[in-house]
This record gives C-alpha cells, structure tokens and sequence, in this order.
C-alpha cells in the first residue's frame, strides 16, 4: 500500500447514555426517582443558586465529587458535573427517561477500554438510582487521529471526497446516491482546517479537521493529546510515529440515536445497550467509512470516502484512496492483547458469574437470559499504532490543564493589578515617583486582607474548598 498516512490513535471520543429504570426482568418502566433523592436535589440545587457557585455533591466519580449546577438545560431539571462526567437527572414521572450521562473526552482517552468504561459508570450510577436501570446508548463519536494525510486543493477535496449525508434542497442527490464534498471548507490564513460532512444534528455526520490547529486555538487545555501522540509507535519497527511537528489531523464520525437503533448486522438489529456497543465499534466504523477491500460486493462503500476520480460516470465505483484504506483499518481489532490486570480480574469473574448462571438455570427465579450487565473483554484499538499498556495520561492531563491554567490566572491577575493601580493613583503628574509592581502588590494584600476580615471569611479554607470545586487533588491522594 503506497501511502504516508499512520493512525495515532482511535477510540470513542463522546459517548452519550440515557438511562431507565427497568422490572427485574430488565424491561424498561415508567421512571420515577426516590423521593429521599428529589429533595437532596432540590436543596442542593437551591443551595447553589443562593450561593452563587457550584456545590459539591455527595456523589463521587474516579475520586471527584460532582458539583451541582445553579441552572438545569434540555428538559432535565437538575445537571451534576466533574470532569470526567456530566450526570443531567430528570424529575417528572411521566417520561421513562430518568437521566442522562456523558462521559469527556478526558475520561475516554485515559481510559481507553470502552469495557471498563461503561462498567465504571453504571457502577457509578447504580449507587444512585440503584441496581435495576439500563444504559442506552444515546450518541456516540468515534474518533482516528493520523499523520500524513495530505488533502491537496480545495478542488481536490470537493472532487475527492464524495459522501451519502443528510440531504438538503441545496445538495440535491445525484443519480449515482452520492454527494460532491463536505457541507462546507474551514480555513484560516489559506489552508484548510476542517471539513463537516452532513447535518451537526443529523443521524449521522462527520467532521475532517486538523487537530493540532484546534488545540492551538479553541482547546489549549488538551494539549494530553500531545503526549498520547508521542508514545505511539510503529507495530513493525516500533519506531515513534509522529515527530512532535508534523500536523495531525482527525476524522470524526458522529452517531445519534436514530442512527444506533437502524444499525444491522448478521445477529443483531439496532445497537441499544450501552454493554454491547464495544464489540460493534468496528462495524459503526467500517458503516461509516467503508470496509477495507470494499463491501461484499467488492465495491466502494461507506458514508464518507476518499476516492481516485477516474473516467467512470458512476462516482459509487471510484476506487478509494491508498490513504483512505488507512483510515478504514483504524478500528480494526487487534489479534493478540496482552492481558491486563483488569482482564484477569474480568475473567475471573466471568467465570465465577458462569457458576452462578448455571446454577440459576436448574432453580430459575427470572426470566432474564440477557448478558449485557457485563463489560466485555473484548478490547477494540487502532490497528497501526502501539501505545505502552503502562502508559498512562492521567499525570499529562493534570500538568497540561495546571501549567494552561496557570498561565491564564497570571495573564488575568497582571491585568487586574494594572488595573488597580489605574484606579488607585490616577495621575502622576503631581508625584515624582511611579508605583512599581511589589507596591501595587502589596497594596492590594492589604486591602484582601480587610475583605476577609470583614467577610468573616478564612483564607485556607476558602483556598481548600476550590480545590474540591476544581476537582484538584490533594498531596496524599497524588502520593497513592
């Protein structure tokens, strides 16, 4: 295969799951939340809006509370958020949805186990609505960063890339089924740096865009991906893949709802519980990109493509590009895993929860033979790339954020301080000399000390609980 292109990475980079309260034969019912449950809520809720800031919740997730929200959006009364989670809870009980949860792209790239993922947090979730809810998944964005695609002309792309999105009047279908280009071309200062493919809020869309340009300027605070990048290598040489320079750039599927529930295969209609997506994320991929090789009849497929424009009328049979074959292969599963400390453990108790079925076969006291309570052990990864199995991005994610926040505060406290300085001596003519830096500084210590003083309020407690506010770490647990 004649191509440049190497796959960093790919995982799911949004997940969305709705969740509902179920009979104990796992059947969906009509939600309503304990009453116990709706007035914490409603007094924490209150708490916050009183106070002006968010509030800690006794709820805590991979060691950080969330913090209740003075505001509650999209139909759900209460939201409830960390950084790895956003926990959205719905009060009325004329919808069986009861909450919604969504997990960062933060959590999901450190994690990088889709099984250990949903196993958390329904754990999680089940210490608040207790044992008998499902996980639905709701939304779903699956993500490939690689290196050495070069996308050429803006006529390069509007020829090169054809795709079946979401129609409109002024996209009209062609006779072959397929659409010329994305929706629209991003640039900045003359180079391309991003191309969406299909409706934002369609059933399915896409977005092509160079990723180092988007942390650049609208994300600085996951520069981690940097990090991730560096440690993968090649499978073959176990040579680094990216240089640390050259631009990487991303492919983004986006699935919703609809979507999920049309999709097809050889024993199964619809992917629905949040349990059984992991084993059909290649599939979700290959629907979205084509297969490797074509579909089964040996033709071109995919929701979007990157294609070799020949004479053929029929664009449906332009044969894919050698890059785009890389692409394709992103997901695909890897045949040998060593196995992990989680996986022995999963097997373990798979082989245990064995024991327990077989013996519930003989004295049966439900007639539940579903086996979606269980994250898989089957882990789907990039096929190119190796990334060490110690490897963790945690200690990268809290340095990036700590140094971009840091340099943040800073920039805004000099601003203030000149600021104070303005207003406090507004003209110098009739002084001889000017204030300097540790003078203004110091003026304000004072002045912060008076407005504690008067507040009532103590420095160091203040200071810790932010800390709890800012999901930050004390020393002990950073020691652990």
């Amino acid at each position: 295969m004649n191509t440049t292109v190497r796959v960093l990475g790919a995982f799911v980079d949004t997940l969305v799951l709705n969740i509902y309260q179920t009979r104990a034969d796992f059947q969906v019912v009509k939600g309503r939340l304990d009453g116990e449950l709706l007035e914490e809520l409603k007094a924490l809720k209150e708490k916050v809006q009183d106070d002006e800031e968010p509030a800690a919740s006794r709820f805590v997730f991979c060691g950080a509370p969330l913090l209740m929200t003075a505001k509650g959006g999209d139909g759900f009364q209460w939201i409830m958020k960390n950084k790895l989670l956003t926990l959205a809870v719905n009060r009325s009980s004329k919808m069986q949805l009861i909450a919604q949860v969504r997990c960062s792209s933060e959590y999901l790239w450190s994690v990088r186990d889709l099984g250990k993922v949903v196993h958390e947090v329904f754990g999680f979730l089940v210490t608040i609505f207790g044992q008998r809810i499902k996980l639905q998944v709701s939304a779903c964005d699956l993500a490939a960063d690689v290196v050495g695609l070069h996308l050429g002309t803006i006529s390069d792309v509007k020829r090169n890339f054809v795709t079946r999105a979401q129609l409109t009047e002024e996209r009209p279908l062609s006779e072959d089924g397929m659409i010329d280009g994305p929706d629209g071309i991003k640039q900045r200062w003359g180079r391309i740096t991003g191309l969406p493919f299909g409706a934002r809020n369609g059933h399915v869309s896409a977005l092509l865009y160079n990723k180092q340009h988007e942390i650049k300027y609208k994300s600085k605070e996951k520069e981690w991906f940097y990090d991730l990048w560096r440690v993968a290598k090649d499978v073959e040489t176990g040579e680094p893949l990216w240089d640390g320079e050259e631009e990487v750039w991303r492919v983004e599927m986006r699935f919703k709802r609809p979507a999920l529930n049309e999709m097809k295969g050889e024993n199964f209609h619809g992917i629905d519980d949040a349990f059984d997506l992991e084993e059909h994320l290649p599939g979700l991929w290959a629907y979205a990109v084509g297969h490797v090789g074509g579909g089964e009849d040996g033709l071109p497929d995919g929701w979007l493509r990157y294609v070799i424009a020949t004479e053929d009328t029929n664009r449906s049979r332009w044969p894919v590009h050698s890059d785009w074959e890389v692409i394709q292969g992103a997901f695909q599963q890897q045949e040998e895993l060593e196995e992990t400390d989680y996986e022995r453990e999963e097997q373990e108790r798979e082989e245990l929860l064995q024991l327990v079925d077989e013996e519930l076969e003989e004295r049966p006291f439900a007639t539940d033979t579903k086996k979606g309570r269980r994250p898989g052990r089957h882990i789907v990864a990039a096929a190119h790339p190796v990334v060490p199995e110690s490897f963790t991005l945690k200690p990268y994610i809290r340095k990036r954020k700590r140094e971009k926040n840091m340099l943040r505060l800073i920039a805004q406290i000099a601003g203030l301080l000149i600021t104070l300085e303005a207003w406090r001596q507004p003209s110098h003519e009739e002084r001889d000399v000017f204030s300097d830096l540790s003078d203004t500084v110091s003026f304000a210590f004072n002045h912060v000390e008076e407005y504690y003083d008067e507040k009532e309020r103590d420095f160091e407690r203040e200071v810790k609980k932010r800390r709890v506010l800012l999901s930050i770490p004390d020393k002990s647990s950073q020691a652990v």
